[in-house]
């Protein structure tokens, strides 16, 4: 079945992008010619600066919530004594065993979300902006760029601003990680409401990000191409991370459903930071090679040599914390 819907998701992702290449300028364009204020608006405000509550607060709210979640079902089983803070946290917890029995039940579940939020709104798309420095259509339709094609690396270098790229769209992944949440609830528990939750929240999710890609695009902040890649490639992602690289659906072992085989605490907290490390060391190895082939900042192949063992240790770290391995189960 999880094979069956990778498979489903990649070819959907891989012909919307083939249909829409072609029309990027055009659709860009007739999209901006019928902008909607009040969605963008919607999509774009938010209280975090200072403006109306907007459609991106949500998966802010959600990211946060999940992390406050995670964080307190680590600290009932670490030793906090050496703390005072934390450990009278962890005391006012342990008083409500409900609570506790609750969270390290779900600390699986919420690893997961905690983890996948973090590589699809942040790491795919710092990656892949540093990387592939694509044109905005705005610097296009104002004469300062030519166009690019979403596969070909644009004219951004290091001291340019690579990570104002265009390519992925940010906001637009950053929804699609309510998709971590649909996992959840659709193959990690057995209950038919459940379930049926998540499956509304499919239909919702898909309908947010379809509505923050519109809004995106409208603005000129990014090609279709840009969005579309988002929507399947944070899907993609969200999807390997939950079947293959941590096997929430099996709670990590063979046979053992996520509440009975609770994860070391603290671990997606250590997942993310090597993650994080894999992906500036593929981003130093770009970069670096790239300047050095085009002769911008040429010393910056040292960046390239000096990515190398990062990459590996960051690679051997994560496995070692269970991530596409069997150190865990």
């Amino acid at each position: 079945m999880n094979l069956i819907l990778l498979i489903v998701v990649v070819l959907s992702g891989c012909v919307l992008m083939t249909l829409i290449a072609p029309h990027d300028i055009a659709l860009s364009t007739w999209l901006y010619e019928r902008k909607a204020g009040w969605l963008v608006n919607l999509m774009s405000d938010s209280v975090f600066e200072l403006e109306m509550i907007g459609g991106g607060d949500l998966i802010v709210f959600f990211a946060v919530l999940s992390l406050l979640l995670y964080v307190g079902s680590s600290l009932i089983d670490v030793d906090c004594s050496t703390h005072r803070l934390l450990f009278s946290i962890q005391t006012w917890m342990n008083r409500r065993p409900q609570w506790t029995d609750w969270l390290r039940r779900q600390r699986f579940r919420l690893e997961f979300l905690v983890v996948s939020t973090f590589c699809c709104s942040t790491l795919m798309v710092k990656l892949l902006k540093w990387t592939m420095a694509r044109p905005r259509p705005k610097k296009y339709f104002r004469g300062t760029w030519p166009f690019y094609e979403w596969w070909e690396v644009g004219p951004y270098f290091l001291d340019e601003g690579s990570y104002r790229a265009s390519f992925p769209s940010g906001h637009t992944a950053s929804v699609i990680t309510l998709m971590a949440l649909v996992y959840v609830l659709l193959f990690s528990f057995g209950d038919r409401p459940r379930r049926r939750s998540g499956g509304m929240l499919l239909l919702f999710t898909l309908a947010f990000a379809a509505v923050m890609a519109v809004a995106r695009v409208m603005t000129r902040a990014h090609w279709p191409t840009d969005v579309t890649f988002s929507i399947f490639g944070g899907w993609v992602l969200i999807h390997i991370l939950f079947f293959y690289g941590l096997r929430v659906a099996s709670g990590g072992a063979a046979a053992a459903p996520a509440e009975f085989c609770p994860p070391p605490p603290f671990r997606a907290i250590r997942l993310c930071w090597y993650l994080t490390l894999f992906s500036l060391s593929l981003a130093g190895l770009f970069i670096g090679l790239r300047h050095v082939l085009n002769g911008r900042w040429p010393w910056l192949g040292l960046a390239a040599l000096a990515s190398l063992p990062l990459l590996v240790y960051s690679v051997v770290k994560s496995r070692e914390e269970g991530l596409f391995s069997d150190r865990f189960s």
